[in-house]
């Protein structure tokens, strides 16, 4: 075949013990070719086109200010690098598809996506998707580790979502929905092209390696604090309403400003029209050698593992 093809998963399962030792660790993960070449944008800006694709759990409002809020986590404006000073020079750029418009299917097609799988457009079999996955990334690369695609699909299907700011107010039938900006933001990261903080055996074949040259630990209420509580880390608590991944950790804030540091910025980001330099349009040949890479986000289990047979509730798509 023309490219090589490397899937990885990451199953982000909530705290399943593995019964294996945790190495101590404070770093970040990047995203490998299957070259071994660590992967990264060579644009300034990313753009992200949101399709609801009928889900009314939210009202596009809400969507929109969700997403929004996780892209500009990782932004220019809100980064300031450890040195004090700069910031990293890399921009998602989301932007709202129109009511009726049909998504595209996930794929390497020059066009970034975020795109809710909703009860009555459910997620394809082969999706990677399922009742225990809250979200996944899907991304392209080339073998110099350029990235040329990502899609965000949010599994609405399975799992409630909400804006669970600090006015939320709980469902009245005591279900427990996730924030969806805590979610998109962790998946922003493996946009970006960081990997997960820990290691999920039942997910990814090798133990994951960060910057550091050491081996990150479990995915496991054994895990070093700072690893748990570090955007990129793989799980949510049992229990649900997690919002600590909106906030990167020291580790995020280190990896994006070491892998686009605002000292190597050689481009001009257009948010008026952001496919313009911007996308995947120009470098995306459908020839290219590229891997692909397949994050999957924040996995339901335990206590908020929601099976398909279960009945609507709040927040789900009519």
């Amino acid at each position: 075949m023309a490219g090589s093809r490397n899937l990885v998963v990451l199953s982000l399962l909530a705290f399943a013990v593995l019964g294996l030792t945790a190495t101590p660790a404070s770093a970040y993960v990047r995203k490998r070719t299957d070259g071994g070449i660590e992967e990264y944008w060579q644009v300034s800006c990313i753009p992200m086109t949101i399709y609801m694709n009928g889900y009314t759990g939210m009202n596009r409002d809400e969507v929109v200010k969700s997403i929004t809020a996780a892209a500009h986590t990782w932004s220019p404006s809100a980064v300031t690098c450890p040195d004090g000073v700069s910031h990293p020079f890399l921009e998602i750029v989301p932007s709202l598809a129109d009511e009726k418009a049909v998504p595209p299917v996930p794929a390497y097609d020059a066009r970034n996506t975020v795109l809710f799988y909703t009860p009555d457009r459910p997620y394809p079999e082969n999706s990677g998707l399922s009742w225990e996955v809250v979200a996944l990334t899907a991304g392209w690369a080339r073998a110099d580790g350029h990235i040329v695609d990502a899609d965000v699909r949010i599994n609405a299907y399975d799992n409630q979502f909400a804006n669970l700011d600090p006015n939320f107010v709980p469902p009245p039938d005591g279900s427990t929905p996730y924030d969806l900006q805590n979610a998109v933001t962790h998946e922003f990261g493996h946009v970006l092209g960081l990997g997960h903080s820990c290691w999920n055996i039942f997910s990814d074949l090798e133990q994951p390696v960060d910057d550091k040259d050491a081996a990150v630990p479990t995915c496991d209420p054994s895990a070093p604090s700072a690893v748990q509580n570090s955007v990129m880390y793989a799980t949510i608590p049992p229990g649900g309403f997690e919002v600590k991944k909106r906030t990167l950790s020291s580790d995020e804030i280190k990896a994006v400003c070491d892998i686009y540091p605002a000292s190597a910025n050689q481009y001009t980001c257009d948010l008026d029209t952001p496919q313009d330099g911007c996308g995947c349009s120009a470098s995306a040949s459908r020839a290219a050698t590229v891997s692909a890479w397949c994050c999957l986000a924040l996995a339901a289990g335990g206590a908020i593992a929601r099976r398909r047979k279960r009945s609507r509730g709040t927040g789900l798509g009519a």
